[in-house]
């Protein structure tokens, strides 16, 4: 049995990378186990290296963000296998794993310093505007598997976690000024202290363009041609870091935030159809902002309580008028008094959140992590939902990492959760990490994870009042949920290998995967559900939308990254993902008409998910400070359900060729001096067709300006 288990070792590691003495008389320790990995908190709530983490996971450092010339957070997610980044249009990003199904990503939760950013109302994260600088994240880990053992309810597909620097790491003051193609201009100003007891940080900043390029479509309403994209926006924030330590025990993590977002939306000129009316030009301001308080109590040297309140408010106000239709039955509604029927978008979130937990080494084999948390969700959305609700939730949730050998590792937690609809669920997950050598891991883990339904999905009543004809009150409406709907339920089981090949650090990172989700919930595209509506005009007198759970998939796939270093000034990360997602109907519609779109849905959700994706970066650092960061990126052709036509195959090339001069040519010290860069991305291409087909990605260039002091 060992010479078998030595040849099974040799042959996972043929590529190059030697198994190493694994049966050695002198078993290695925990700290030979660490080697190079990162060390992450997202997986388990647990400090681990990623070689004991329970799921594959993906850091993205500040030099990867950096070298990618990401602008925007969204763009970070390109470098994470599997990933989905698209736009709906210049200022509304896109961000979810395996595939798309529409403008939302309800399968994956988001976080910001462990605060939830994931909004209740539609189930989306808006990143558009996170009071958030891209240049204060420090790293991003993100989990790439269920996770609601560790953070509940909408961490079926995985967990992003942005980790924004600590209040120590910005002590002197930073200005940086971006200008360049399609109007964009951006500034940010920071600056930090860092005292005996007190840090701060604080940053000020404003970004803004003008979208993408407009782009001439014929109208399918039978009306004349019409530019689709009206997608200028402007974004001002600040954000501000406070760590205050009382004591050697206690400490303090204060967090405020405040963004004021403009964007412009609608149609030039809209349809003059049925499906136009609610489509002409508009403003949209969104107010965000957080509060953000935790408390760190330690015990003793092994033993530490915390306990942390946020909440999150965001405003929305979108009021406008619709336009003329020259196709509405009954002809009366066709004859509008003014400028068209008022349009009341306006909507309001609340989101509270406070939570206990603890963490202790029971024993030198054996680390434990609890707790206890509440949530209180509140939104008022007159033109989308049926009524305002307030929502509560609440969670219990235990994880335990037990070294059972020295070379083996056991995860096990769950999370009980009880819902704002009274339904309680049980997330369990379980793991084994056996480390082959103290640079070889191989991983096998499954879980167990549900995600609850959106205010939208129970709730729903998307439309607004058109006009009295006789004794019928007519209406637009597009949803009116039936409500009743059950959590979804994911089953997830993963293999796992991650080894470093060098004493460089590179690393190989390689994970198969096979995910089963029943009684999906998706919103009928078909038009047609039989709720009664008989002033509706949006298709038919009896028609409006309606999220419904009818279908099931499966999702397989593997996905690997190679982190490979060239000594101390070189990196290069590559991507990919194969990936197959397969649907079929849950059960038979009780109204036999309804059985084709049923089986139409379930066929158009296999075409979501890209049979193929990956992604390249390269970055160099060559003497003098000149820098250089080369991304590449392809993402397969991908079926977004509320697209007219299936998304091409779209590969890009970002390039960024940046010069440092005094303290920043030196990572380590950035006292003084600063930084130009030049950033061009989608440098090969002219234009390439994005999350729906209207929307055109051309070359754009900017230039950036840093000055540290």
């Amino acid at each position: 049995m060992k010479q078998f288990l030595y040849r099974l070792c040799a042959a996972v590691f043929s590529i190059g990378a030697p198994c190493g003495a694994v049966w050695a008389a002198d078993h290695p320790t925990e700290q030979d186990y660490l080697q190079e990995f990162p060390i992450v908190l997202s997986a388990s709530r647990l400090s681990q290296p990623v070689s004991e983490t329970p799921n594959a996971m993906t850091v993205i450092d500040r030099n990867m963000i950096v070298a990618s010339g990401a602008r925007n957070i969204a763009d970070a997610f390109k470098l994470v296998p599997g990933m989905y980044v698209g736009y709906v249009n210049g200022h509304t990003p896109i961000v979810s794993y395996r595939g798309s199904t529409d403008a939302y990503a309800r399968r994956m939760q988001v976080l910001v310093d462990g605060r939830s950013v994931y909004l209740p109302l539609f189930g989306e994260v808006d990143w558009a505007e996170l009071p958030i600088d891209i240049a204060d994240i420090d790293r991003i880990e993100v989990v790439r598997g269920p996770s609601a053992a560790s953070h509940g309810s909408n961490s079926v597909q995985g967990v992003i976690n942005i980790l924004t620097h600590q209040a120590s790491g910005v002590p002197k003051a930073l200005v940086s000024v971006s200008r360049g193609d399609a109007g964009i201009s951006d500034m940010s100003a920071r600056v930090g202290s860092v005292g005996q007891n007190w840090d701060y940080r604080v940053t000020l900043a404003s970004h803004a363009d003008h979208g993408f390029d407009n782009m001439f479509v014929a109208d399918t309403g039978g009306g004349n041609p019409r530019v689709t994209l009206n997608d200028s926006n402007a974004k001002q924030l600040i954000n501000t870091r406070i760590n205050y330590r009382p004591t050697g025990i206690d400490s303090f993590d204060i967090q405020l935030g405040y963004s004021d977002t403009s964007r412009e939306l609608g149609d030039l000129p809209p349809a003059k159809t049925g499906k136009g009316l609610a489509a002409s030009l508009r403003t949209q301001k969104t107010l965000s902002d957080f509060q953000q308080l935790t408390w760190l109590h330690t015990l003793h040297e092994s033993s530490d309580v915390q306990l942390s309140y946020y909440h999150i408010g965001r405003n929305t106000k979108e009021n406008y008028y619709s336009t003329p239709c020259i196709t509405c039955t009954p002809a009366a509604l066709n004859v509008v008094a003014g400028i068209g029927y008022p349009i009341n978008n306006n909507a309001v979130i609340h989101r509270h959140d406070l939570e206990l937990q603890h963490t202790l080494n029971v024993s030198p084999n054996n680390r434990f992590v609890w707790g206890m948390g509440a949530r209180r969700d509140s939104a008022n959305a007159p033109n989308n939902l049926a009524y305002s609700p307030t929502w509560r939730e609440y969670r219990l949730f235990a994880h335990d990492e037990w070294r059972v050998t020295s070379s083996g590792l056991i995860n096990i937690g769950a999370m009980a959760e009880k819902n704002a609809l009274g339904q309680t669920r049980v997330s369990p997950r379980v793991s084994y990490n056996h480390h082959l050598s103290t640079r070889h891991t191989l991983r096998a883990s499954a879980s167990v994870a549900y995600r609850n339904p959106e205010m939208i999905e129970e709730l729903g009543n998307e439309g607004f009042l058109l006009k009295k004809v006789g004794a019928t009150q007519y209406r637009w409406r597009d949803v009116l949920a039936a409500g009743g709907l059950g959590p979804e339920r994911a089953l997830s089981r993963e293999v796992g290998y991650i080894g470093q090949l060098d004493d460089a650090g590179s690393t190989l990172d390689l994970r198969a995967y096979h995910d089963q989700i029943s009684n999906i919930i998706y919103l009928d595209l078909a038009t047609t559900y039989p709720v009664a509506d008989p002033g509706n005009v949006m298709a038919s007198a009896t028609s409006p939308r309606n999220f419904k759970s009818d279908f099931n998939a499966t999702y397989s796939g593997l996905e690997s990254t190679l982190n490979y270093k060239f000594g101390e000034r070189s990196k290069l990360t590559v991507n990919y993902a194969h990936q197959v997602a397969k649907a079929s109907p849950s059960r038979s519609s009780p109204v036999a008409a309804f059985n084709p779109s049923l089986i139409g849905a379930a066929y158009n959700y296999r075409l979501t998910v890209p049979l193929h994706s990956g992604s390249l970066l390269l970055s160099h650092d060559f003497s003098g400070g000149t820098q250089l960061g080369v991304g590449f990126y392809q993402q397969g052709k991908t079926q977004i359900l509320e697209a007219a036509t299936q998304q091409p195959l779209t590969r890009y090339l970002d390039l960024r060729v940046a010069q440092r001069f005094g303290g920043w040519q030196s990572k380590k010290e950035r006292s003084g001096g600063g930084e130009i860069a030049l950033v061009i991305q989608n440098a090969l291409n002219d234009h390439y067709t994005d999350f729906s087909s209207t929307i055109i990605g051309k070359r754009r260039a900017y230039l950036t300006a840093t000055l540290g002091f």
